[in-house]
């Protein structure tokens, strides 16, 4: 019974040592460890460096936007309107321009739109200049409150025929005829008309008008007037034209 039990403890020490022969060597495993961290290592590396050449190209694209932006901000600072500078106002003239577009070569056509486009400019600024003229001369104006309503629609529509017919005669002070790159007509055009002139007749068309004279006190109108022109003038100036 020992030899039995001495030869199956021998068999079963022999499995082990078999057993134990037969396992995987642990140098393999570590190797192969080392291999994917260096792997790891390379990957991050070669994103570092896209990464970086991505940001530079980035960098050289930006300086190249800004180099073609500030380029163009001087162009256009530099760029002058042709008329333009016709069109500034002084103590004795409003001014103003227009351009008129026409296809072809209707220069014609082309000039009487850029004339229109100026005398609107104009129109548009001495709009608010008339109602001004009629809010002040109401605040004085004694009576109803229709009267007083249908007064102030008289005096606009006797005002604003005024500037009507100043600009139908407003003085040319500039005229320039170009193209553009398809070869159509390009006109400028800057009118101007005179302060003293316009405000002359203004007072005329109040004085002169039976309705529109009651309450109508022409010294602190004229005081209000220019009180206005110059403010208007100063607007204009500050606005860089």
């Amino acid at each position: 019974m020992a030899i039995v039990c001495s030869v199956a403890f021998t068999n079963c020490a022999a499995k082990k040592v078999k057993k134990a022969e037969s396992a995987p060597a642990a140098t393999p495993v570590v190797q192969q460890t080392e291999e994917d961290e260096m792997d790891r290592k390379i990957r991050e590396l070669e994103k570092k460096n896209r990464i970086a050449e991505l940001e530079h190209k980035a960098a050289i694209d930006q300086a190249r936007r800004d180099r073609e932006l500030a380029a163009i901000a001087n162009e256009v600072s530099t760029y002058n309107v042709p008329c333009s500078e016709s069109s500034y106002d002084d103590e004795d003239y409003f001014r103003d321009y227009g351009v008129g577009n026409v296809e072809g070569n209707n220069e014609q056509t082309a000039r009487e739109r850029a004339s229109q486009a100026a005398k609107d400019m104009i129109k548009k600024r001495l709009g608010e200049y008339i109602q001004g003229m009629t809010d002040y001369y109401l605040e004085s104006y004694s009576g109803s409150k229709s009267e007083k309503d249908a007064a102030g629609n008289r005096a606009r529509t006797k005002l604003n025929g005024v500037v009507e017919g100043m600009l139908r005669n407003a003085d040319k002070v500039c005229e320039r005829i170009g193209a553009d790159a398809k070869g159509n007509t390009k006109v400028y055009y800057a009118i101007q008309i005179p302060k003293k002139e316009l405000n002359k007749k203004l007072m005329d068309v109040m004085s002169e008008d039976e309705k529109l004279r009651r309450d109508f006190n022409a010294e602190q109108m004229q005081k209000f007037m220019d009180e206005r022109m110059q403010q208007m003038l100063e607007a204009k100036k500050a606005a860089g034209y």
